[in-house]
């Protein structure tokens, strides 16, 4: 995942100070423009609060479905409302490379030459076993 992370270049910088939003455009021409969420007349601005929380509820349910995607929504809700903006989803399960090497070692050799070569195309590297 942090590799198609790497490889999808950043588009926009965007910063939130108070009620104004700036943005740069990475080969613009422009540079930073700014917008007061103040200068939007007062229908938009009211739209564009459940519009916002939509969006980052949504963001936290990314990749997940069912019952995950609900604990996830939850949580950052649960976050938002005690203030805490910054509040993220839990992140799926973590297998750690250890783990992974004990697991794979209790396999026969022939299931352990399959787990190699499945683990090596997708670009994990165990110390020892596929290095």
């Amino acid at each position: 995942m942090a590799e198609n992370q790497e490889k999808r270049a950043k588009k926009l910088s965007k910063e939130i100070e108070g009620e104004m939003v700036k943005i740069a455009a990475f080969g613009g021409v422009k540079g930073e423009m700014v917008f007061l969420f103040t200068d939007l007349p007062a229908d938009i601005q009211s739209k564009l609060g459940p519009f916002g929380l939509g969006h980052k509820l949504g963001d936290a349910a990314a990749g997940k479905e069912g019952a995950e995607a609900e604990e996830a929504i939850e949580k950052v809700f649960a976050g938002l409302k005690s203030g805490d903006w910054s509040v993220r989803a839990p992140a799926g399960p973590r297998v750690s490379i250890k783990a992974l090497a004990e697991n794979v070692s209790k396999l026969d050799p022939a299931s352990q030459e399959a787990a190699k070569a499945l683990l090596t195309s997708l670009g994990v590297k165990i110390p020892g076993f596929n290095e």
